[in-house]
């Protein structure tokens, strides 16, 4: 589960080191399996503090209905997939990380939860009405955006929507350690625009683009972009 707020920490650099992209992944699991408890204690309640995101989350759960299932991509602690569950959605939470779907599942027992890898969606072919991937791309180099976005596109049943949140900025962050872990994490801040070039070039209709700034005392201090589309019918 990608940091919604919580990207802070003292070892943290602007020189990201190359990976392989198997190692990558497994870098990725490894760091929010290390992080899971204290992130679901310190940003499990963020939803509170943040009236956009949830007017956004909101705007999907009425244009799904009862069209089908909504997957949480990245999921982490579940708020955002228990959030969903309260509108009347049919929603699943999915995450890279074993430990952080245990925290979703102790927390929102209620809730659907899966271990899932966002570039292994495609393999669920029409599954989804909907996808919520909230700071679920801020991983991904372009050629696995690109990747990532395609498994996305094959996930949605034709007329699916996509909601996709990142960071807006420039250069990457490389994170050594987080609150007292050791991880190895790259974040990508996206260009104004640059996610809606890249959902449109994975053959999604962008159906609108919006940002914010950030929420002071809540949240790491970068612009937000939103951005909602459609696989065409």
């Amino acid at each position: 589960m990608p940091p919604v707020s919580g990207l802070t920490g003292e070892s943290c650099s602007r020189q990201p080191a190359a990976m392989p992209k198997a190692a990558l992944r497994e870098a990725v699991r490894r760091s929010y399996d290390a992080v899971a408890a204290d992130y679901a204690e310190r940003l499990g309640d963020e939803l509170a503090h943040k009236p956009f995101d949830c007017a956004r989350l909101r705007d999907l759960a009425t244009r799904v209905g009862r069209r089908g299932v909504i997957g949480d991509v990245g999921s982490g602690p579940g708020h955002v997939t228990a959030f969903l569950a309260a509108q009347g959605a049919d929603v699943v939470g999915l995450d890279l990380s074993p430990a952080m779907i245990a925290e979703a599942r102790a927390r929102h027992p209620e809730c659907r939860f899966e271990v899932a890898d966002l570039h292994a969606l495609s393999a669920a072919s029409g599954r989804f009405a909907a996808l919520v991937l909230f700071y679920s791309l801020i991983h991904e180099d372009d050629a696995s955006l690109a990747q990532a976005l395609a498994a996305c596109r094959a996930a949605l049943s034709p007329g699916g929507l996509m909601l996709a949140a990142v960071h807006l900025g420039e250069a990457p962050v490389r994170l050594e350690e987080w609150w007292g872990h050791p991880v190895a994490l790259s974040f990508r801040f996206f260009a104004e625009g640059e996610l809606d070039a890249a959902m449109a070039r994975a053959g999604l209709s962008v159906l609108r683009s919006e940002t914010r700034d950030p929420y002071a005392g809540v949240e790491y201090a970068s612009r937000r972009a939103y951005v909602l589309a459609e696989r065409p019918g």
